[in-house]
């Protein structure tokens, strides 16, 4: 997916932690993360639409691992509780890459099923966010691959994207939740960029992290969604990092 194609405009710029860079682990790429620095930026769509109305939010953050150790905890669905905390837990339904050629790490090989590399599946999780009376469930379907030098990221050295989008269809066309007990949220997109660096000192692995999020939360109002989700994004980039720090 082509990022250019959500026509999104950067109407301001939040920093929530105010001190100047103190690392010098950095990518060498635009707007790379420093220290323990944690960039957050509330976007909003110029293009009027179905979810037009709702912020998207941007994160990024160094974590002290490998992508490949990254990504691999961000795909991995009986971890999720460990790094998010609103989490009520997440499963996977329906595994679309079952081939073992078809990996995640793997750029040679296609899925025979899908005809693309990397790792696609349909998860449904539920959260318990602050000031929420019911807990928020998603369906959805995820792709995870490695990037290579052909896609136009910025690298230093291995790189991954995962990209998520809800899937609410049932087999019989409708778009109901699975009871009564929970409010069905469409995630309009959800992206994790995992990029390495490989200038660091010590033999320490290095990468970082950016996540942007855009989604539709029935009941809540815009404004606090708003500072919801700027929260919920720093928090994830935090979360994740103190999984690595030794």
């Amino acid at each position: 997916m082509q990022m250019s194609a959500l026509e999104m405009e950067i109407t301001k710029d939040k920093i929530l932690r105010k001190d100047k860079p103190k690392g010098t682990i950095m990518g060498p790429w635009t707007n790379s993360a420093s220290g323990n620095d944690i960039l957050v930026w509330s976007s909003k769509c110029t293009r009027p639409g179905h979810g037009s109305s709702y912020p998207v939010v941007k994160s990024r953050g160094l974590i002290p691992a490998s992508a490949c150790a990254v990504v691999e905890l961000i795909k991995d669905s009986d971890r999720v509780m460990e790094y998010n905390k609103m989490s009520i837990g997440r499963e996977d339904q329906v595994v679309l890459t079952q081939d073992v050629s078809s990996s995640v790490h793997c750029l040679e090989s296609n899925c025979p099923q899908l005809g693309v590399p990397g790792e696609a599946k349909i998860m449904s999780s539920k959260c318990q966010p602050p000031l929420t009376l019911k807990p928020l469930e998603f369906k959805t379907l995820f792709y995870a691959r490695q990037l290579n030098s052909e896609d136009g990221v910025e690298m230093d050295g291995v790189a991954y994207i995962t990209v998520g989008r809800s899937v609410w269809e049932t087999p019989e066309g409708t778009t109901e939740g699975s009871d009564g007990t929970t409010t069905r949220c469409e995630i309009m997109l959800s992206v994790n960029l995992v990029r390495e660096i490989t200038t660091t000192e010590g033999g320490t692995s290095w990468c970082e992290l950016t996540s942007i999020t855009h989604a539709i939360s029935p009941g809540v109002p815009v404004f606090i969604g708003k500072k919801l989700g700027l929260v919920a994004a720093e928090n994830y980039i935090k979360d994740i990092r103190s999984l690595f720090v030794k």
